[in-house]
């Protein structure tokens, strides 16, 4: 069986680190609960999960280790989310992706789906890198495109049962935007407005991100439609 009739007939595992990440994918593609942070549904005949993560490869190592690797193994992980640029010519909204492992099928239906997207190295990084200097920096010395906390254990982790895996990023904070120095400890409201307290220095930074976020999200959730629908 090919690569691509493998993902057809097994479907397809999307992660995403937080719900805001998670949620909009959910919203977009009418997925339905599936048991704790986790959804399902169908695009066509092909079945769908999204499994939110939580961020950095711990809390994405965590996670993946619930799912059921039984007969119905996925044919295709895709790591899916938001990432920083490190290259200065890179935009909120863009696209980038990276084979984790080998799924040139995969990769293939990416860059047919109308989608325009920019292949190349995404790196992995234990923090979040909050200064323009720290990601030009890490963008001249490694040539990556972008760089993120959790693709790095979804790469072990499909390495570890043999399955292709793809990372599809789309840009959140260009690389000249610094970030809060710390994020807020959870995603409701209460955490949110907790850390606007304790931190108002802190506070317009990640204000700054409100616009960019919403429209990460949108792209994020048409560019993983639009693949799935091209697969």
């Amino acid at each position: 069986m090919t690569e691509v009739e493998t993902v057809r007939a097994a479907g397809v595992v999307l992660t995403a680190a937080t719900r805001w990440e998670a949620s909009p994918i959910c919203a977009g593609l009418r997925l339905c609960p599936a048991g704790q942070g986790m959804w399902s549904g169908r695009i066509g005949s092909r079945s769908v999960t999204l499994l939110k993560t939580g961020m950095g490869a711990p809390s994405a190592a965590s996670a993946l280790s619930r799912l059921d690797l039984g007969p119905g193994a996925p044919g295709l992980i895709v790591s899916a989310g938001f990432a920083g640029a490190l290259q200065s010519d890179l935009r909120t909204g863009d696209l980038v992706a990276e084979q984790l492992t080998p799924c040139p099928q995969a990769a293939k239906s990416l860059e047919s789906a109308a989608i325009r997207v920019r292949f190349g190295r995404i790196q992995h990084s234990d923090v979040v890198l909050t200064e323009p200097r720290e990601k030009l920096e890490c963008g001249r010395r490694t040539g990556a495109l972008a760089v993120e906390m959790e693709s790095a254990a979804v790469r072990a982790w499909a390495r570890e049962h043999r399955l292709p895996a793809l990372a599809m990023r789309v840009i959140l904070d260009e690389a000249h935007l610094a970030l809060p120095r710390s994020l807020p400890a959870g995603e409701d409201f209460l955490s949110l407005a907790c850390y606007a307290a304790r931190r108002p220095l802190s506070w317009p930074r990640l204000a700054a991100l409100w616009p960019r976020q919403r429209r990460a999200a949108a792209a994020l959730t048409a560019a993983v439609r639009d693949f799935l629908e091209a697969l």
